[in-house]
């Protein structure tokens, strides 16, 4: 199999980048013989490695039906496309519609995985997804409440729409090298000898709800003076763009205002997979307030619990499917959004019990011990092979006798070759697929 990810590729500092790297890696163990690329969403002018086949300028509309082509061009299998807000060009990412309706044109399938499903989207980006996901031949999303949504929208049927969880790193429980960590995460650390430690990690954007964390602090300082908070990660390239550093400025001004500075660390670096996998083995409790339900997955949530880290968060669809599964020990405890009072009180609870704190962090682990990035792309794997499997089988050699060819397909006389006999054409009347997604054969109702 020969796949391409339209994605957003590192050295760019964004989640997506960060998946589709771990994605690739994971590919290379559960599928060795896999040829991996990437066609990549570029706004600043980076410069890629050489698992980057093709760029695309994102705000450059004719940049995407060109590299559809180009992609085309590889011999791939099948595109697959990581779709998340605000990645590509256009009113609501639009521009990725030239590039889905330009693979289709020339008959390259592709297939769809979405990193944010809305349950309440504005017209257009619905229609942006309606589009996108219907001549898909696969649309993956993360949990089931995710397909649910998707399924309710019209965004696939039940066969195209599987679900294939969040991977995480196997690294994050595994003891780190001091000398793979920066100075900023090791000042942090060394700082939090002897305390509690909450944290929250990502790159800071409005949204992410950290201002109802932080004033919640004074209620769970009042309890365990011995808590530190640390929001780690650098903020949003995004935000830097349009606002510089203005939202962690108003959050240091904030914790300064309730008088918790003390205990609010911000270690403002983009964190190293070693960083991260030390800074969570040095967490107690992880923090997700999220400031609403619209947030349909959070991979930063599932590392913290790859890691062992017990969890509080807001009540969104991704936390309540793995903080609280149904039938199995809660991982931690969900609060309403916006709502700092809940959140102190769930935080002081879990500190405050360490036969429910020990419980909540088995929980994390065992939760987590099924989302492994080997394991959760062994099922990427299988999908993506199944969304390729009509393409691959027309192009496959066919070794049939021409007799029987024509039999099947019927035959064309063509004009003579110079100074030759008649040359035959067989003419296959076989249904295109490009319009509609194959009968499922693979795990679509997983």
């Amino acid at each position: 199999m020969h796949l391409v990810v339209l994605s957003t590729n590192l050295p760019r500092r964004c989640g997506l980048a960060t998946f589709t790297a771990d994605l690739r890696s994971a590919m290379a163990v559960s599928a060795p013989d896999w040829r991996v690329e990437v066609c990549a969403i570029d706004r600043d002018g980076l410069s890629y490695g050489p698992e980057v086949a093709e760029v695309i300028r994102q705000d450059d509309r004719g940049d995407y039906r060109r590299a559809a082509h180009a992609v085309a061009a590889t011999g791939a299998d099948l595109v697959v496309i990581q779709h998340e807000y605000g990645i590509f060009g256009g009113s609501q990412g639009r521009y990725v519609l030239d590039f889905a309706d330009e693979l289709s044109a020339i008959g390259m399938p592709y297939a769809v995985t979405l990193h944010t499903v809305l349950s309440s989207p504005e017209p257009e980006q619905a229609e942006v997804l309606t589009q996108l996901c219907r001549r898909a031949r696969r649309v993956t999303v993360f949990t089931e409440s995710a397909r649910e949504i998707a399924l309710k929208a019209g965004w696939g049927t039940p066969e195209q729409l599987v679900v294939v969880p969040h991977g995480v790193p196997t690294s994050l429980a595994e003891p780190v090298d001091p000398a793979e960590i920066g100075p900023v995460v090791a000042e942090a650390l060394s700082d939090t000898a002897g305390r509690r430690v909450l944290t929250t990690f990502g790159l800071l954007r409005p949204g992410k709800g950290l201002e109802t964390a932080i004033e919640a602090m004074p209620a769970i300082v009042r309890q365990h003076p011995e808590v530190v908070y640390l929001i780690a990660g650098a903020t949003h390239p995004e935000v830097v763009r349009t606002s510089g550093e203005q939202y962690r400025e108003e959050l240091v001004a904030l914790a300064q205002r309730l008088q918790v500075a003390d205990h609010v660390r911000f270690v403002d670096t983009f964190l190293t997979d070693p960083e991260l996998a030390a800074l969570l083995q040095r967490t107690d409790l992880y923090l997700t307030p999220y400031r609403t339900s619209q947030q349909a997955s959070s991979g930063a949530l599932t590392f913290a619990m790859a890691a062992g880290c017990p969890v509080v968060s807001t009540s969104y669809p991704y936390a309540r499917e793995l903080v609280t599964p149904a039938g199995r020990p809660a991982a931690g405890t969900l609060v309403p959004f916006e709502d700092p009072d809940a959140l102190a009180e769930a935080v002081c609870d879990l500190l405050g019990d360490s036969e429910r704190f020990r419980t909540a962090q088995q929980a994390a682990l065992t939760t987590a011990a099924a989302l492994s990035w080997p394991a959760v792309a062994a099922t990427f794997a299988e999908v993506f092979r199944t969304a390729a499997a009509p393409t691959r089988r027309l192009r496959a050699p066919h070794r049939t006798h021409p007799v029987k060819l024509r039999k099947l397909f019927g035959e064309i006389r063509v004009p003579r070759a110079a100074g030759g006999e008649p040359r035959w054409a067989t003419s296959p009347r076989l249904p295109d697929h490009s319009s509609q997604p194959p009968s499922a054969t693979g795990p679509a109702s997983r």
